[in-house]
């Protein structure tokens, strides 16, 4: 009997002897025994803590804590599915006519690749979901009305809002944040206040600026632009920027950051899928227009700049009413 099996064993024999349908908390070690010559060495026995009821995990995001000596030390476990589905945007804030595809993150453990597939709308009337996940919003605002993502036996839910531009309360803005981890596990869901500011700068030149702040957690998101709003396509490329260059009344090129009340990631390196666009800009029902858009960007934080656990990417939708200045604000 291999070691491992021999703890799983021991796990068992625990759970056939006990009366409880509840476990005791143990540790095993493994091995369990062992030998060693005088004056060699030998590694560290592994140490696999049983917590009772809580034998196998789930899918998520754990925390492991190793306490000697009154010395700790700790690690983030990850357990995905053998096929997982993240939901970057679980919530899409859309304006009546706007696409969208929905943004998902999918891994598998194993090929073929996953069969991916979006159910049909529970609701045609305020939004259709083509066989790649693109989303439209109809004339009809209306929600929360759900979304599905399937990938082979697994599926995700999310909910999509089509909201009314001549509404003052129809201003919303949803962003993710994911963390250094291998199988995206590491995501926050912040629903946001959103805020689109069309500038002059003090180069003179026209500039435009869109934050959302979680009140929830303090978590704010920003992306600022050197140009004029609009809605030509192409989406504006986001840049890598330094906190030395993080203008925003001369901004250099088009950055984004994602800050707390006590760290502040910075755009780092492009790549195709790190812009911003608004994609509607339609009249709020009198002399004011509301923007719509979305924007995705990876940022490295500022304390921990050059490692590779600084790397955050952001994704959110927003629709927001345009305010103008004629200063930098």
């Amino acid at each position: 009997m291999t070691r491992p099996w021999f703890a799983w064993a021991l796990c068992a024999a625990l759970a056939a002897c006990t009366q409880s349908t509840s476990l005791p908390k143990f540790v095993a070690l493994d091995p369990i025994f062992d030998s060693v010559f005088v004056r060699t060495q030998k590694p560290l026995p592994s140490v696999i803590y049983f917590d009772g009821d809580k034998l196998r995990l789930k899918r998520g995001t754990a925390f492991a804590i190793a306490t000697v000596e009154n010395t700790q030390g700790s690690e983030i476990v990850a357990v995905p599915d053998t096929v997982d589905i993240t939901l970057l945007v679980d919530t899409l804030y859309l304006l009546p006519g706007d696409t969208m595809t929905i943004p998902t993150i999918i891994l598998h453990r194993d090929p073929p690749l996953p069969t991916v597939s979006y159910d049909p709308s529970p609701d045609p009337t305020v939004y259709t979901v083509d066989a790649n996940g693109r989303v439209t919003a109809t004339s009809t605002p209306g929600g929360p009305i759900a979304y599905t993502v399937h990938a082979n036996d697994v599926s995700a839910t999310g909910k999509v809002y089509v909201l009314d531009p001549t509404n003052p309360a129809s201003r919303k803005a949803f962003f993710s944040v994911v963390g250094p981890s291998v199988v995206g596990a590491a995501v926050s869901h912040l629903d946001a206040s959103p805020q689109v500011i069309s500038y002059t700068s003090t180069s003179g030149n026209p500039a435009f600026r869109i934050s959302a702040a979680a009140s929830s957690s303090e978590q704010v998101v920003q992306v600022t632009v050197p140009q004029a709003v609009g809605t030509t396509p192409p989406a504006f490329a986001i840049d890598s920027i330094t906190p030395a260059d993080s203008s925003t009344c001369t901004p250099p090129r088009a950055w984004a950051i994602w800050s707390t009340p006590t760290s502040t990631a910075y755009s780092g390196n492009p790549d195709p899928g790190q812009q911003i666009s608004i994609t509607r800009l339609v009249s709020d029902g009198g002399s004011g227009l509301v923007a719509g858009g979305r924007f995705a960007y990876r940022a490295r934080r500022g304390e921990v700049y050059l490692s590779p656990l600084s790397i955050l990417k952001i994704t959110g939708v927003f629709v927001a009413r345009l305010t103008t200045a004629s200063s930098c604000p």
